[in-house]
Protein backbone atom coordinates (compact mmCIF):
# COMPACT_ATOMS: atom_id res chain seq x y z
CA UNK A 1 0.00 0.00 0.00
CA UNK A 2 2.88 2.15 0.99
CA UNK A 3 5.72 2.55 2.85
CA UNK A 4 6.43 3.37 6.36
CA UNK A 5 8.72 6.47 4.94
CA UNK A 6 5.68 7.58 3.25
CA UNK A 7 3.51 7.03 6.45
CA UNK A 8 5.73 9.23 8.42
CA UNK A 9 5.69 12.04 5.79
CA UNK A 10 2.12 11.85 5.71
CA UNK A 11 1.76 12.84 9.36
CA UNK A 12 4.51 15.16 9.64
CA UNK A 13 7.48 13.09 10.93
CA UNK A 14 10.74 12.73 9.25
CA UNK A 15 11.40 9.71 7.22
CA UNK A 16 14.53 8.31 6.39
CA UNK A 17 15.99 5.96 4.02
CA UNK A 18 15.61 2.94 6.39
CA UNK A 19 11.93 3.52 7.22
CA UNK A 20 11.27 2.91 3.09
CA UNK A 21 12.02 -0.48 3.16
CA UNK A 22 9.36 -1.46 5.75
CA UNK A 23 6.20 -2.26 3.78
CA UNK A 24 2.75 -0.68 4.97
CA UNK A 25 0.01 -2.91 3.97
CA UNK A 26 -2.92 -1.15 4.96
CA UNK A 27 -4.90 0.63 7.61
CA UNK A 28 -6.46 -0.37 11.50
CA UNK A 29 -8.67 1.34 14.12
CA UNK A 30 -9.55 -1.47 15.38
CA UNK A 31 -7.44 -4.05 17.12
CA UNK A 32 -9.65 -6.86 16.19
CA UNK A 33 -9.35 -6.39 12.40
CA UNK A 34 -5.32 -5.34 12.55
CA UNK A 35 -3.34 -8.12 9.91
CA UNK A 36 -0.15 -8.45 9.09
CA UNK A 37 2.01 -5.73 8.31
CA UNK A 38 -0.85 -3.21 8.89
CA UNK A 39 -0.46 0.28 10.91
CA UNK A 40 -2.75 0.32 14.02
CA UNK A 41 -4.06 3.40 14.83
CA UNK A 42 -4.54 4.43 18.68
CA UNK A 43 -7.87 5.99 19.00
CA UNK A 44 -8.83 7.96 21.94
CA UNK A 45 -12.50 8.48 22.33
CA UNK A 46 -15.23 9.38 24.79
CA UNK A 47 -16.13 5.67 25.97
CA UNK A 48 -12.71 3.87 24.61
CA UNK A 49 -8.76 4.33 24.44
CA UNK A 50 -7.27 2.56 21.41
CA UNK A 51 -4.26 2.48 23.39
CA UNK A 52 -4.72 -0.22 25.97
CA UNK A 53 -5.21 -2.58 22.30
CA UNK A 54 -1.28 -1.88 21.04
CA UNK A 55 -0.51 -5.15 22.80
CA UNK A 56 -3.11 -6.88 20.82
CA UNK A 57 -2.67 -5.32 17.89
CA UNK A 58 1.59 -6.08 17.58
CA UNK A 59 0.41 -9.95 18.29
CA UNK A 60 -1.70 -9.89 14.99
CA UNK A 61 1.07 -8.61 13.11
CA UNK A 62 0.83 -4.73 13.40
CA UNK A 63 4.30 -3.02 11.14
CA UNK A 64 3.62 -0.11 12.70
CA UNK A 65 1.92 1.75 15.60
CA UNK A 66 0.54 5.58 15.85
CA UNK A 67 0.17 6.73 19.56
CA UNK A 68 -0.48 9.75 21.56
CA UNK A 69 1.02 8.94 24.25
CA UNK A 70 4.77 8.39 24.52
CA UNK A 71 5.28 4.13 25.55
CA UNK A 72 7.31 1.56 24.45
CA UNK A 73 5.94 -0.32 21.99
CA UNK A 74 7.73 -3.76 21.38
CA UNK A 75 7.52 -5.69 18.02
CA UNK A 76 6.57 -2.48 15.76
CA UNK A 77 7.83 0.73 14.61
CA UNK A 78 5.41 3.68 16.76
CA UNK A 79 5.43 7.12 16.31
CA UNK A 80 3.68 9.66 18.46
CA UNK A 81 1.56 12.19 17.21
CA UNK A 82 -0.37 14.66 19.07
CA UNK A 83 -4.24 13.70 17.85
CA UNK A 84 -4.66 10.62 16.34
CA UNK A 85 -7.59 10.96 14.94
CA UNK A 86 -5.85 13.62 12.84
CA UNK A 87 -3.35 11.15 11.89
CA UNK A 88 -6.07 9.22 10.45
CA UNK A 89 -7.43 12.12 8.47
CA UNK A 90 -3.66 12.87 7.42
CA UNK A 91 -2.56 9.71 6.08
CA UNK A 92 -6.34 9.22 3.92
CA UNK A 93 -5.54 12.66 2.63
CA UNK A 94 -2.36 11.77 1.70
CA UNK A 95 -3.68 8.46 -0.43
CA UNK A 96 -6.52 10.02 -1.75
CA UNK A 97 -3.96 12.57 -3.94
CA UNK A 98 -2.27 9.95 -5.29
CA UNK A 99 -5.47 9.10 -7.42
CA UNK A 100 -6.90 11.07 -10.29
CA UNK A 101 -10.08 9.60 -9.73
CA UNK A 102 -13.75 11.41 -9.95
CA UNK A 103 -15.05 11.45 -6.40
CA UNK A 104 -19.04 12.66 -5.42
CA UNK A 105 -19.52 13.77 -2.65
CA UNK A 106 -23.07 13.95 -0.73
CA UNK A 107 -24.09 16.10 2.09
CA UNK A 108 -27.75 17.64 3.50
CA UNK A 109 -29.77 16.80 6.38
CA UNK A 110 -31.39 14.09 5.47
CA UNK A 111 -31.34 11.16 2.45
CA UNK A 112 -27.24 11.23 2.14
CA UNK A 113 -27.19 7.58 2.80
CA UNK A 114 -30.04 7.00 0.36
CA UNK A 115 -28.57 8.85 -2.42
CA UNK A 116 -25.34 7.90 -2.06
CA UNK A 117 -26.68 3.92 -2.38
CA UNK A 118 -28.80 5.40 -5.67
CA UNK A 119 -25.64 6.91 -7.68
CA UNK A 120 -23.36 3.95 -6.47
CA UNK A 121 -26.01 1.64 -7.86
CA UNK A 122 -26.25 3.91 -11.00
CA UNK A 123 -22.49 4.11 -11.47
CA UNK A 124 -21.85 0.61 -10.51
CA UNK A 125 -23.50 -0.96 -14.15
CA UNK A 126 -20.72 1.17 -15.77
CA UNK A 127 -17.69 1.64 -13.84
CA UNK A 128 -15.98 -0.05 -10.50
CA UNK A 129 -17.17 2.15 -7.63
CA UNK A 130 -15.78 2.80 -4.11
CA UNK A 131 -18.74 3.78 -1.62
CA UNK A 132 -18.75 4.21 2.53
CA UNK A 133 -20.28 1.27 3.99
CA UNK A 134 -23.79 2.08 5.38
CA UNK A 135 -23.42 5.35 6.86
CA UNK A 136 -19.79 5.24 8.13
CA UNK A 137 -19.35 9.32 6.70
CA UNK A 138 -17.69 11.18 9.80
CA UNK A 139 -14.10 11.34 10.95
CA UNK A 140 -13.76 7.61 11.45
CA UNK A 141 -15.51 6.40 8.57
CA UNK A 142 -14.75 8.69 5.37
CA UNK A 143 -10.67 8.60 5.61
CA UNK A 144 -10.89 4.76 6.10
CA UNK A 145 -13.20 4.20 2.79
CA UNK A 146 -10.38 6.45 1.09
CA UNK A 147 -7.85 4.43 1.91
CA UNK A 148 -9.47 1.69 0.24
CA UNK A 149 -8.87 3.28 -2.83
CA UNK A 150 -7.30 1.65 -4.95
CA UNK A 151 -5.88 2.20 -9.33
CA UNK A 152 -8.86 -0.19 -10.08
CA UNK A 153 -11.30 2.43 -9.12
CA UNK A 154 -13.10 4.30 -11.32
CA UNK A 155 -15.48 6.55 -8.98
CA UNK A 156 -16.12 7.52 -5.56
CA UNK A 157 -19.22 8.19 -3.81
CA UNK A 158 -19.27 9.41 -0.28
CA UNK A 159 -21.87 10.41 2.02
CA UNK A 160 -20.35 13.45 4.58
CA UNK A 161 -21.86 13.88 7.67
CA UNK A 162 -21.78 16.77 10.10
CA UNK A 163 -23.11 17.55 14.23
CA UNK A 164 -20.79 20.31 14.43
CA UNK A 165 -19.12 23.36 12.91
CA UNK A 166 -15.93 22.50 10.90
CA UNK A 167 -17.08 18.83 9.97
CA UNK A 168 -17.62 19.34 6.58
CA UNK A 169 -14.66 21.35 5.54
CA UNK A 170 -12.69 19.10 7.57
CA UNK A 171 -13.54 15.71 5.86
CA UNK A 172 -14.11 17.98 1.91
CA UNK A 173 -10.24 18.72 2.86
CA UNK A 174 -9.67 15.08 3.43
CA UNK A 175 -11.92 14.01 0.22
CA UNK A 176 -11.72 16.36 -2.36
CA UNK A 177 -14.62 16.22 -4.01
CA UNK A 178 -15.31 16.79 -7.87
CA UNK A 179 -18.91 16.83 -7.36
CA UNK A 180 -20.83 17.84 -4.85
CA UNK A 181 -24.64 16.73 -3.76
CA UNK A 182 -26.68 18.66 -1.61
CA UNK A 183 -29.60 16.75 -0.42
CA UNK A 184 -31.87 19.11 1.61
CA UNK A 185 -31.56 21.59 4.74
CA UNK A 186 -33.74 21.19 7.52
CA UNK A 187 -33.65 21.02 11.37
CA UNK A 188 -31.33 18.39 12.19
CA UNK A 189 -27.87 18.44 14.76
CA UNK A 190 -29.27 21.74 16.15
CA UNK A 191 -27.69 21.06 19.20
CA UNK A 192 -24.05 21.73 17.21
CA UNK A 193 -25.33 23.91 14.78
CA UNK A 194 -28.27 26.08 16.18
CA UNK A 195 -30.42 27.21 13.32
CA UNK A 196 -31.43 25.79 9.67
CA UNK A 197 -29.26 28.43 8.71
CA UNK A 198 -26.44 27.31 10.48
CA UNK A 199 -26.67 23.91 9.27
CA UNK A 200 -26.89 25.66 5.40
CA UNK A 201 -23.60 27.41 6.18
CA UNK A 202 -21.88 24.37 7.45
CA UNK A 203 -22.79 21.99 4.22
CA UNK A 204 -21.70 24.92 2.03
CA UNK A 205 -18.38 24.35 3.23
CA UNK A 206 -18.31 21.70 1.07
CA UNK A 207 -17.04 23.23 -1.72
CA UNK A 208 -13.94 24.70 0.11
CA UNK A 209 -12.16 21.69 -1.50
CA UNK A 210 -13.21 21.11 -4.63
CA UNK A 211 -11.62 22.34 -8.13
CA UNK A 212 -12.70 25.12 -10.08
CA UNK A 213 -13.76 22.70 -12.53
CA UNK A 214 -16.15 20.72 -10.48
CA UNK A 215 -19.94 20.10 -10.44
CA UNK A 216 -22.20 21.07 -7.98
CA UNK A 217 -25.78 19.00 -8.04
CA UNK A 218 -28.39 20.99 -5.29
CA UNK A 219 -31.86 20.58 -4.73
CA UNK A 220 -33.33 23.69 -6.01
CA UNK A 221 -37.00 23.15 -4.26
CA UNK A 222 -34.88 23.42 -0.91
CA UNK A 223 -35.20 27.17 0.16
CA UNK A 224 -31.65 27.14 1.35
CA UNK A 225 -29.95 25.43 -1.11
CA UNK A 226 -31.68 27.37 -4.17
CA UNK A 227 -29.58 30.32 -3.13
CA UNK A 228 -26.30 28.82 -4.19
CA UNK A 229 -27.91 30.39 -8.59
CA UNK A 230 -27.32 33.61 -6.91
CA UNK A 231 -23.87 32.99 -5.55
CA UNK A 232 -20.36 33.32 -6.54
CA UNK A 233 -19.61 29.85 -7.16
CA UNK A 234 -17.15 28.81 -9.72
CA UNK A 235 -18.15 25.40 -10.28
CA UNK A 236 -20.75 24.41 -12.72
CA UNK A 237 -23.98 24.51 -11.27
CA UNK A 238 -27.01 21.34 -11.72
CA UNK A 239 -29.97 21.98 -10.25
CA UNK A 240 -32.79 19.12 -9.49
CA UNK A 241 -36.26 19.98 -8.68
CA UNK A 242 -40.01 18.53 -8.71
CA UNK A 243 -41.75 22.38 -8.13
CA UNK A 244 -38.88 24.29 -9.45
CA UNK A 245 -38.04 24.64 -13.03
CA UNK A 246 -34.69 22.75 -12.85
CA UNK A 247 -32.05 20.71 -14.90
CA UNK A 248 -33.70 17.50 -13.76
CA UNK A 249 -37.33 18.35 -13.14
CA UNK A 250 -39.59 14.98 -12.06
CA UNK A 251 -43.08 15.54 -13.37
CA UNK A 252 -45.88 13.59 -13.98
CA UNK A 253 -45.80 11.97 -10.48
CA UNK A 254 -48.00 9.25 -9.65
CA UNK A 255 -48.85 7.05 -6.70
CA UNK A 256 -48.99 3.49 -7.84
CA UNK A 257 -50.89 2.19 -4.94
CA UNK A 258 -48.82 0.62 -1.82
CA UNK A 259 -46.19 -0.08 -4.70
CA UNK A 260 -44.25 3.41 -5.07
CA UNK A 261 -44.17 6.23 -7.28
CA UNK A 262 -43.82 6.56 -11.58
CA UNK A 263 -42.34 9.91 -12.37
CA UNK A 264 -40.73 11.34 -15.53
CA UNK A 265 -37.66 12.97 -16.21
CA UNK A 266 -36.97 14.57 -19.35
CA UNK A 267 -39.46 12.33 -21.10
CA UNK A 268 -37.86 9.32 -19.71
CA UNK A 269 -40.11 7.46 -16.78
CA UNK A 270 -38.75 6.58 -13.71
CA UNK A 271 -40.07 4.21 -11.03
CA UNK A 272 -38.87 3.87 -7.54
CA UNK A 273 -40.14 0.83 -5.23
CA UNK A 274 -41.32 3.11 -1.84
CA UNK A 275 -43.83 4.75 0.38
CA UNK A 276 -41.24 8.04 0.63
CA UNK A 277 -42.53 10.58 -2.18
CA UNK A 278 -39.25 12.46 -0.87
CA UNK A 279 -37.33 9.70 -2.64
CA UNK A 280 -38.19 10.85 -6.21
CA UNK A 281 -35.62 13.93 -5.02
CA UNK A 282 -32.65 11.34 -4.14
CA UNK A 283 -33.54 9.63 -7.24
CA UNK A 284 -32.81 12.96 -9.34
CA UNK A 285 -29.76 13.90 -7.48
CA UNK A 286 -28.66 10.13 -8.79
CA UNK A 287 -29.86 10.52 -12.18
CA UNK A 288 -28.04 13.70 -12.88
CA UNK A 289 -25.11 12.53 -11.36
CA UNK A 290 -25.28 8.92 -13.82
CA UNK A 291 -26.02 11.41 -16.51
CA UNK A 292 -22.45 13.79 -16.25
CA UNK A 293 -20.73 10.00 -15.57
CA UNK A 294 -22.17 8.97 -19.00
CA UNK A 295 -24.31 6.33 -18.02
CA UNK A 296 -27.26 6.06 -20.81
CA UNK A 297 -30.83 6.66 -19.42
CA UNK A 298 -31.55 3.29 -19.62
CA UNK A 299 -29.32 1.91 -17.55
CA UNK A 300 -30.39 4.69 -14.82
CA UNK A 301 -33.94 3.71 -15.28
CA UNK A 302 -33.55 0.14 -14.81
CA UNK A 303 -31.04 0.62 -12.01
CA UNK A 304 -33.68 2.69 -9.95
CA UNK A 305 -36.27 0.35 -10.78
CA UNK A 306 -34.10 -2.47 -9.12
CA UNK A 307 -33.55 -0.56 -6.23
CA UNK A 308 -33.72 -2.02 -2.58
CA UNK A 309 -34.22 0.50 0.14
CA UNK A 310 -32.16 0.23 3.20
CA UNK A 311 -33.37 -1.49 6.19
CA UNK A 312 -35.48 1.03 8.66
CA UNK A 313 -36.51 3.64 5.64
CA UNK A 314 -39.89 3.13 5.21
CA UNK A 315 -39.48 -0.07 4.57
CA UNK A 316 -42.87 -2.31 4.26
CA UNK A 317 -43.11 -5.69 6.27
CA UNK A 318 -46.21 -7.93 6.39
CA UNK A 319 -47.66 -8.86 10.12
CA UNK A 320 -49.54 -11.22 10.76
CA UNK A 321 -52.67 -9.72 9.19
CA UNK A 322 -51.47 -5.99 9.20
CA UNK A 323 -48.78 -4.07 7.67
CA UNK A 324 -45.67 -2.56 9.13
CA UNK A 325 -43.83 0.27 7.53
CA UNK A 326 -40.07 0.68 9.42
CA UNK A 327 -38.78 3.67 9.84
CA UNK A 328 -36.62 3.16 12.57
CA UNK A 329 -33.33 4.09 11.06
CA UNK A 330 -33.63 7.87 12.24
CA UNK A 331 -35.71 10.78 13.23
CA UNK A 332 -35.72 13.99 12.48
CA UNK A 333 -38.41 17.11 11.32
CA UNK A 334 -38.34 16.22 7.57
CA UNK A 335 -38.05 12.64 7.67
CA UNK A 336 -41.02 12.74 10.21
CA UNK A 337 -43.17 14.74 7.85
CA UNK A 338 -42.48 11.99 5.12
CA UNK A 339 -43.44 9.18 7.62
CA UNK A 340 -46.79 10.87 8.00
CA UNK A 341 -47.56 11.88 4.37
CA UNK A 342 -46.82 8.02 3.80
CA UNK A 343 -48.75 6.32 6.56
CA UNK A 344 -51.78 9.04 4.85
CA UNK A 345 -51.54 7.77 1.84
CA UNK A 346 -51.08 4.39 2.52
CA UNK A 347 -54.28 1.86 1.62
CA UNK A 348 -55.90 0.39 4.01
CA UNK A 349 -59.21 -0.71 5.13
CA UNK A 350 -58.21 -0.66 8.51
CA UNK A 351 -56.15 1.60 11.01
CA UNK A 352 -53.38 4.39 10.70
CA UNK A 353 -51.42 3.40 14.01
CA UNK A 354 -48.20 5.62 14.27
CA UNK A 355 -45.66 4.49 16.94
CA UNK A 356 -43.92 7.50 17.84
CA UNK A 357 -40.69 8.23 20.03
CA UNK A 358 -37.81 11.20 20.10
CA UNK A 359 -36.18 13.12 17.62
CA UNK A 360 -32.26 13.86 19.38
CA UNK A 361 -29.97 16.27 18.97
CA UNK A 362 -32.79 19.21 18.50
CA UNK A 363 -30.84 20.98 21.28
CA UNK A 364 -33.25 24.01 22.85
CA UNK A 365 -35.58 23.76 19.65
CA UNK A 366 -36.36 20.40 20.67
CA UNK A 367 -40.01 21.12 22.21
CA UNK A 368 -40.81 23.43 19.85
CA UNK A 369 -40.27 20.91 16.99
CA UNK A 370 -41.41 17.72 18.71
CA UNK A 371 -44.76 19.99 18.71
CA UNK A 372 -45.06 21.19 15.17
CA UNK A 373 -44.78 17.43 14.77
CA UNK A 374 -47.88 16.87 16.74
CA UNK A 375 -49.64 19.06 15.18
CA UNK A 376 -48.63 18.08 11.46
CA UNK A 377 -49.99 14.25 12.95
CA UNK A 378 -53.31 16.02 14.00
CA UNK A 379 -53.93 17.41 10.40
CA UNK A 380 -53.61 13.46 9.32
CA UNK A 381 -56.40 11.06 9.09
CA UNK A 382 -53.98 8.73 11.53
CA UNK A 383 -56.40 7.06 13.69
CA UNK A 384 -54.09 6.02 16.50
CA UNK A 385 -50.50 7.11 18.37
CA UNK A 386 -48.61 5.76 20.26
CA UNK A 387 -45.68 7.62 22.15
CA UNK A 388 -42.41 6.30 23.91
CA UNK A 389 -39.80 8.53 25.23
CA UNK A 390 -39.57 12.15 26.98
CA UNK A 391 -39.18 14.65 24.21
CA UNK A 392 -42.28 13.12 22.30
CA UNK A 393 -45.05 13.78 25.14
CA UNK A 394 -44.93 17.53 23.48
CA UNK A 395 -45.88 16.16 20.35
CA UNK A 396 -49.02 13.63 22.24
CA UNK A 397 -50.49 16.99 24.31
CA UNK A 398 -50.35 19.01 21.32
CA UNK A 399 -52.09 16.21 19.06
CA UNK A 400 -54.96 15.99 22.43
CA UNK A 401 -54.89 19.89 22.28
CA UNK A 402 -55.62 19.93 18.29
CA UNK A 403 -57.54 16.51 17.75
CA UNK A 404 -59.43 14.55 20.31
CA UNK A 405 -60.50 12.30 17.47
CA UNK A 406 -57.13 10.39 17.49
CA UNK A 407 -56.54 8.29 20.03
CA UNK A 408 -52.88 8.62 21.90
CA UNK A 409 -51.10 6.25 24.64
CA UNK A 410 -47.91 7.37 26.55
CA UNK A 411 -45.73 5.06 27.39
CA UNK A 412 -42.02 4.95 29.19
CA UNK A 413 -41.72 1.61 29.21
CA UNK A 414 -41.15 0.03 26.32
CA UNK A 415 -43.40 -3.48 27.67
CA UNK A 416 -46.04 -1.25 27.89
CA UNK A 417 -45.82 -0.07 24.41
CA UNK A 418 -45.80 -3.84 23.28
CA UNK A 419 -48.70 -4.43 25.62
CA UNK A 420 -50.61 -1.46 24.21
CA UNK A 421 -49.69 -2.75 20.15
CA UNK A 422 -50.99 -6.36 21.40
CA UNK A 423 -54.31 -5.29 22.73
CA UNK A 424 -55.48 -2.46 19.90
CA UNK A 425 -53.89 -3.94 16.68
CA UNK A 426 -56.45 -5.40 14.26
CA UNK A 427 -56.72 -6.77 10.41
CA UNK A 428 -55.92 -4.83 7.70
CA UNK A 429 -54.16 -1.89 10.24
CA UNK A 430 -51.29 -0.28 9.43
CA UNK A 431 -48.64 0.53 12.02
CA UNK A 432 -45.73 3.02 11.50
CA UNK A 433 -42.28 2.83 13.75
CA UNK A 434 -40.16 6.20 13.91
CA UNK A 435 -37.87 7.26 16.49
CA UNK A 436 -34.43 8.23 16.61
CA UNK A 437 -31.53 5.64 16.69
CA UNK A 438 -30.94 6.47 19.79
CA UNK A 439 -34.27 4.96 21.08
CA UNK A 440 -33.73 1.74 19.58
CA UNK A 441 -37.31 1.34 17.69
CA UNK A 442 -36.11 -1.36 16.04
CA UNK A 443 -37.21 -3.44 18.84
CA UNK A 444 -41.19 -2.86 18.32
CA UNK A 445 -40.38 -3.86 14.50
CA UNK A 446 -39.49 -7.24 15.54
CA UNK A 447 -42.19 -7.57 18.24
CA UNK A 448 -44.36 -6.74 15.50
CA UNK A 449 -43.30 -9.60 13.18
CA UNK A 450 -43.39 -12.16 15.65
CA UNK A 451 -46.98 -10.83 17.07
CA UNK A 452 -49.93 -13.34 16.83
CA UNK A 453 -53.29 -12.17 17.02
Amino acid sequence: MFTLAELKKAVGKKENLKDSAVAITGVSIDSRTVKKGNVFIAIRGKNFDGHQFIAEAVKKGAAAIIVSIKEKVEGAYSMCVKDTTKALGQIAAWHRRRFNVPVIAITGSTGKTTTKEMIASILEKKYNVLKNFKTENNQFGVPLTLLQLKTSHQYVVLELGTNQKGDIAYLSKIALPTMAVFTNIGESHLAGLKSPEGVFKEKLKLVRYMSNKGTVIFNKDDEYLKKMETMPLTQTLRSYAVHAKADYQAVEILRKNNKGFSFRVKQKEFFLKTLAEHNIYNGLAAICCGVLARVTYQSCIKSLLDFHFSEGRQEIKKGEGFWIIDDTYNANPISYKSAIQSLEHFQTRGQRIMVCSDMAELGDKSKELHQHIGKKIAQSPIDRVITFGEEVMFMAQTIHNLNKKIRIHSYKNIQNIYKCLKRNIDKNDVVLVKGSRSMHMERVVQYLKELKK
